[in-house]
């Protein structure tokens, strides 16, 4: 009874019920049900509130006993849905055993298999609000358990004011373990003839097959408009057996209720039909789950609704539009979307429609749109991974990043990152905006285009931004002073670092106290280096701007526009100076790390350390072209790139009214993968962008030099530069 201890909130004294139903009168009484009588009544709850409510009071002579009891009460106070009926109390007082349920104004569906009024469309909205009931039961959320309800029938399916489908009774429910594909219980064969999974009957294993093929003989219920079992001298007292046969024969439509067939679009009946005959396949694994049944009523629904609005179905006026040449096959909703997603050609050849994974409209407009300075430099050619006939092919393009300016804005943006596309197209992402009415007028201006000698342009393309959620990308943790296990934790040649301190070390220091120094980072080699172990005491190690950075002289400065160097002292910083640069465009670093300062096997990675110039000395937002001018590397001479400052999109809202339609606003590209390119703000204050990658295989020094080429259009001017940091990948 420690479940009912745990529902003390929902209790109801038999007094207040003896009194809310005139004592059990017939003038309340409303029906007879699996296990006992049901009345109708109204109670006023603690908060003052009169509910109609459904009051059954279980009849040990009908079989109900404490645990079917038991088990609707717990069933209906764990798992809520809103095609679930509502447990509004119960009441347990000596032999009394009632249940108090939220009154379905309408009673249940077997009462209206063959009324007339209730409409083909009206039926699928209800055997749909049905499906999503027993499929929440077969797949609930969270930890909860599978729930097999075992007496589905159209009796149990309640219907309330709004005729919104309610499955009820889960006195023979099982429970099930949740989130496996198969769930098998043995147990006695109950429920109701006719309804019953054959299999079921016969082996005793419970599974939620068994359920769907219930749920199958109550959609033929509804499309036949008669119950599942017929009176005992009917030839065809079986409607599972008489539909399957039919179905088979294809003569469904003799034993469709009368007045539906002419209601029905034929996709409709096909789809239903299909389904509901798959539910009553003898073997289970060829029986649909709740979510595909689900998934065909809704699709079965859609036609029908389509049918009665006389609206085309939806993105059939795209098709209508598309280029007469495209093989366009499609039967149902579902096959015109998946045609969809994968592109059609309309407009006679100018535009390319699309659907994206989530079902949002996309856009390509062909280059042949575009408007051409000099259309004397384009040539117009086949190419066979266009979506267009022709491509633009255009020769002596130069500049560094497409470079490009919003109409009537005064100042140009820049896009650096492009994206390979499925089709082997690069792709460029230009702006963001959103727009408030139904035609949008964006004009911009391409004013540069990559340094290729020639290049093809497809066209430009209006793709959704997919709403996801995104995590925020957390700030940059450089130490982690935890001393757990720091036996474990402290490297064996420790006293290597100790040597090589900037600051003499205490000789009677414990060796936890030389944990938690190292931990918390100390300065060796005179102050050029600081050594650290990282919280699972991996060795890591930061060279000063002193220490690896190329000073320039007169004559590298002439021939190589290496960037000149001021040093400066700053109070965030470990070391004694940072450089602050001073004109330029080049930096060259030189960094010797002693194996002593890594541990072995371990991927690191590498890191620039530095704070941005102030906005008035420059953005430095071009990406920097970062080169490997080590000989002894296996990447010599290989060209990567790097940002110091994340990249920024503009973002454009087009508005009603006499608001500026161009309203620009900068905004960082929303949902990019992660990019180790990209820089990070450090817990310290500091910036830092990664620049390489390594392994410490062999306890062998290393030597790292990298070239940095920041872009033309930029100096350096203002850029501090810490370090160059060594820390596990």
């Amino acid at each position: 009874m420690a479940l009912l201890k745990q529902l003390e909130h929902l209790k109801i004294s038999f007094d207040v019920i003896k009194l809310a139903t005139n004592n059990f009168g017939p003038e309340n009484f409303i029906g007879v049900g699996g296990f006992g009588k049901v009345y109708k009544a109204e109670i006023t709850s603690t908060d003052g509130l009169t509910k109609t409510v459904a009051i059954k009071r279980l009849d040990r002579r009908h079989g109900q006993g404490e645990h079917e009891f038991l088990m609707e009460i717990m069933m209906l106070s764990r798992y809520r849905h809103k095609n679930l009926v509502s447990l509004l109390g119960f009441c347990d007082e000596g032999e009394e055993k009632i249940l108090v349920y939220e009154y379905e104004f309408n009673g249940s569906l077997e009462k209206y298999l063959s009324s007339t009024t209730l409409t083909w469309a009206q039926r699928l909205k209800i055997c749909i609000g049905a499906a999503r009931g027993l499929e929440y039961l077969h797949n609930p959320l969270g930890t909860q358990q599978r729930i097999l309800h075992r007496d589905v029938k159209s009796a149990n399916v309640l219907l309330d004011q709004f005729w919104e489908a309610k499955i009820a009774d889960f006195g023979l429910s099982k429970m099930g373990p949740a989130n496996q594909e198969y769930t098998f219980l043995v147990s006695n064969a109950v429920g109701t003839f006719g309804y019953c999974d054959p299999l079921y009957a016969e082996t005793n294993i419970l599974t939620k097959e068994s359920d769907v093929y219930s749920f199958g003989a109550v959609l033929f219920e509804v499309l036949c408009g008669r119950l599942c079992i017929g009176r005992p001298d009917d030839k065809h007292r079986l409607l599972t057996k008489l539909a399957q046969q039919s179905y088979e024969q294809g003569t469904l439509e003799d034993i469709i209720f009368n007045g539906l067939r002419e209601q029905m679009e034929p996709n409709s009946l096909k789809t239903f039909s299909s389904i509901a005959y798959r539910c009553l396949k003898r073997e289970r694994e060829e029986r649909p789950t709740m979510a595909q049944v689900l998934e065909e009523l809704e699709l079965a629904l859609e036609y029908q609704e389509s049918f009665q609005s006389g609206k085309p179905m939806e993105y059939e006026e795209i098709i209508e539009m598309a280029d007469r040449e495209q093989s366009l096959v499609y039967t149902n909703k579902r096959e015109l979307k998946l045609l969809l997603s994968s592109g059609v050609r309309v407009d006679w050849g100018r535009r390319w429609f699309s659907l994206s994974k989530n079902e949002h409209n996309c856009e390509m407009i062909s280059a042949s749109e575009f408007s051409f300075q000099d259309p004397g430099t384009v040539e117009w050619i086949p190419y066979s991974t266009s979506r267009f006939s022709e491509v633009a092919k255009i020769e002596g393009t130069h500049n560094l990043q497409i470079e490009y300016k919003f109409k009537d804005a005064y100042e140009s943006s820049f896009s650096h990152f492009a994206d390979w596309t499925d089709n082997g197209w690069m792709m460029i992402e230009l702006c963001q905006f959103v727009s408030y009415r139904k035609v949008a007028k964006l004009e911009l201006l391409l004013e540069g285009i990559p340094s290729y000698n020639i290049m093809l342009l497809e066209g430009i393309q209006f793709l959704p931004v997919e709403m996801q959620a995104v995590e925020e990308e957390p700030v940059v943790v450089v130490a982690d002073n935890s001393n757990t296990n720091w036996e474990q934790k402290l490297p064996t040649d420790y006293q290597y670092i100790i040597k090589s301190a900037k600051d003499r070390v205490p000789y009677n220091i414990t060796n936890k106290e030389i944990y938690m120094l190292l931990s918390n980072g100390i300065l060796i080699n005179r102050g050029q280096m600081l050594f650290s172990l990282d919280k699972d005491g991996i060795k890591c190690c930061m060279a000063s701007a002193r220490a690896v950075l190329e000073e320039c002289d007169e004559e590298s400065r002439r021939f190589s526009q290496l960037a000149c160097l001021r040093w400066i002292s700053l109070h965030e910083s470990r070391f004694e100076k940072v450089a602050e640069c001073e004109l330029g465009r080049v930096l060259r670093i030189n960094c010797h790390i002693n194996f002593h300062m890594v541990s072995l096997n371990t991927p690191y990675a590498t890191y620039l350390v530095y704070k941005l110039p102030d906005v008035s000395q420059g953005t430095l937002e071009c990406p920097v072209d970062v080169r490997d001018i080590n000989r002894d590397s296996p990447n010599f001479s290989e060209v990567g790139v790097i940002y110091l400052t994340s990249p920024t999109i503009p973002f454009i809202m087009l508005t009603d009214g006499d608001q500026d339609s161009n309203q620009r606003q900068n905004k960082n590209p929303l949902y990019r993968p992660k990019i180790d390119s990209l820089p990070r703000l450090r817990k310290d204050g500091w910036m830092e962008v990664e620049i390489s990658q390594f392994k410490a295989d062999t306890p062998t020094s290393l030597n790292l030099a990298f070239e940095f080429t920041f872009n033309e259009r930029e100096q350096l001017t203002g850029l501090i530069i810490q370090g160059f940091e060594i820390r596990p990948k």
